[in-house]
């Protein structure tokens, strides 16, 4: 019996490799590197108080003023440009609307691939204490741990989140809904280890559960217990347990953060065997000089399938450097060895370019060499990454 998303639903040593990258100045967005802004605090620019997803009025702005390349003088305020649509669209100010689109290539010689890998609507409705949040969309492949409908060979319909919460009093949000698992780094980067063997990407890997958040100016916390993932069926392939996070920013250009993830299911969506799943980690945010930001994450996995314990460890050390406004270049080094127990690590060295060239758009470049996953006996080989991001 193996998984599949359900029809319909809506509902031991360790090393980093270290690539050094060196140019010159600032600036940012809904990335780690906004630290460059000191930007420690996700919820200023998003309504998912860890980052990522849709932006509040707030990002929007800052999207526009310290993201892209301005080729000429701008206004101190961005007026219509940061609104949905550009404003062509009003809307009450309780609803905020993204849509965002994704189209990938992967240039391997004689097989050249382009995926759709997001095409979202995203809504959101903050009003008083109420809070909530929903997004549906499509894929031309992959993501299937958030499908609605299920075409082995196409596209398909699929919903990354929708929650709703209440915020009981300044800088605390309780929710409840299908949701990204608080732990370590959210970064937009395709795709870090740390994400792919921690199973915490912000691709599919989101949980149905119920969280607590709290955020100040220095600290940032959440606590999430995991019901399970829905799109999944049946019942014995959802995992359950918790995941949480603690970050403390001493500094404005510095964020140290720890996370704590364990799960159990009756039958692991690869091995279809019991498991229960570990993932323990630090992780920081700096910007230690004015060109450079730098994101490391490091985590012990600990694992018994069907009662046969490994323990592991993987990590991930992203340069970022800002030549110019709205152009980011930056080196990345990964490691991982899933089972120390047994021969074989996997490793990843590259690099990576992307411009903010216009309003709401960015082209990014990854070249790489080393194993994509966690994957023990993989072969080394040259990896490369295309794409394009569009957002109303």
């Amino acid at each position: 019996m193996r998984p599949s998303p359900r029809r319909g639903l809506l509902g031991p040593f360790f090393g980093f490799l270290l690539v050094f990258v060196a140019l010159l100045p600032e600036r940012a967005l809904a990335f780690p590197w906004m630290i460059h802004h000191g930007y420690v605090n996700c919820a200023q620019c998003h309504v998912d108080p860890a980052g990522a997803g849709i932006l509040t009025d707030y990002g929007r702005a800052q999207g526009e003023i310290l993201l892209r390349t301005h080729y000429r003088p701008m206004e101190e305020e961005p007026g219509k440009a940061a609104e949905f649509a550009f404003g062509i669209l009003p809307l009450p100010v309780p609803l905020k609307l993204q849509a965002d689109v994704r189209p990938i290539v992967i240039p391997r010689p004689g097989n050249v691939r382009v995926l759709l890998m997001q095409a979202d609507l995203r809504a959101a409705v903050v009003t008083g204490p109420f809070v909530a949040s929903a997004s549906v969309g499509t894929v031309s492949s992959g993501a299937e741990l958030a499908w609605i409908t299920r075409n082995e060979s196409g596209f398909n319909l699929i919903a990354r989140e929708y929650w709703m919460g209440i915020q009981p009093s300044k800088g605390w949000l309780v929710r409840a809904g299908r949701m990204n698992l608080p732990f370590g780094l959210r970064t937009e980067d395709h795709i870090l280890k740390v994400r792919s063997a921690t199973r915490t990407t912000i691709n599919d890997d989101q949980q149905l559960g119920a969280s607590v958040a709290f955020g100040s100016k220095a600290l940032r916390a959440e606590a999430m217990v995991i019901a399970g993932n829905f799109s999944v069926s049946p019942d014995v392939f959802r995992e359950r347990g918790y995941s949480g996070y603690l970050a403390w920013a001493p500094d404005k250009h510095l964020v140290l953060g720890a996370s704590s993830l364990v799960t159990v299911a009756q039958a692991d969506i690869e091995t279809l065997l019991p498991r229960t799943r570990q993932a323990h980690g630090i992780y920081t945010v700096a910007a230690p000089v004015n060109p450079l930001a730098v994101l490391a994450e490091v985590d012990l996995l600990a694992d018994s399938i069907d009662g046969q314990p490994s323990t592991g460890l993987v990590g991930s050390l992203v340069l970022d450097v800002e030549p110019t406004q709205g152009v980011h270049v930056q080196g990345i080094g990964e490691y991982c060895d899933a089972d120390f127990a047994t021969a074989g690590s996997t490793w990843t060295a590259g690099a990576a370019a992307q411009w903010f060239l216009a309003s709401r758009l960015d082209l990014r470049a990854d070249a790489m060499y080393g194993m994509l996953y966690c994957t023990a006996g993989s072969t080394p080989g040259p990896l490369a990454l295309l794409q394009a991001h569009f957002y109303l």
